[in-house]
């Protein structure tokens, strides 16, 4: 099922909540770092991220984006860290807990990291996964996301 703007409004409550509880899920997904970042760059990436979203930081999840980055998720394409800081928001104010991530691909191309993996996590007492691609760079010396993709599971599968 492919959800435009207008379908996402005219959705019903529970499936307006599924879609955007996907759209973080990618966010905690990148896996590896561009060539030449160390790996305690992309530690970072990751451990400030969950930080910044168990305290409800959405300036500081933005920040592991790129200013030109990309998001691609169920409830709409997000072009720049302001669309991704305004999407991280809403992504917030859905309480989603029991995060995890999978990363079953990474493969270092040139100065970026390309990631592919599953997510999980729960909102309430539902469960919820699906699937992710990331591209990680590096920008400024450190490791930002520049494009992310997320997917959430047909039911059943």
């Amino acid at each position: 099922m492919v959800l435009t703007a207008i379908g996402l409004m005219m959705a019903t409550p529970t499936v307006r909540t599924i879609v955007l509880a996907a759209s973080l899920m990618m966010v905690g997904c990148v896996g590896a770092v561009a060539q030449h970042t160390t790996d305690d760059q992309y530690a970072d990436l990751q451990k400030n991220f969950a930080e910044a979203y168990n305290r409800k930081d959405v300036d500081a999840m933005a920040a592991a984006f790129t200013e030109d980055a990309i998001r691609v998720t169920p409830s709409g394409m997000f072009v720049g860290r302001e669309a991704i800081r305004r999407n991280l928001q809403d992504v917030v104010n859905l309480d989603l807990h029991d995060y995890s991530v999978e990363r079953n691909v990474s493969r270092s191309i040139g100065n970026f990291v390309f990631n592919a993996g599953e997510w999980q996590a729960k909102l309430g007492a539902q469960p919820l996964h699906g699937y992710y691609t990331a591209i990680v760079v590096r920008d400024g010396g450190v490791a930002k996301i520049t494009e992310e993709t997320v997917t959430v599971a047909a039911p059943g599968h």
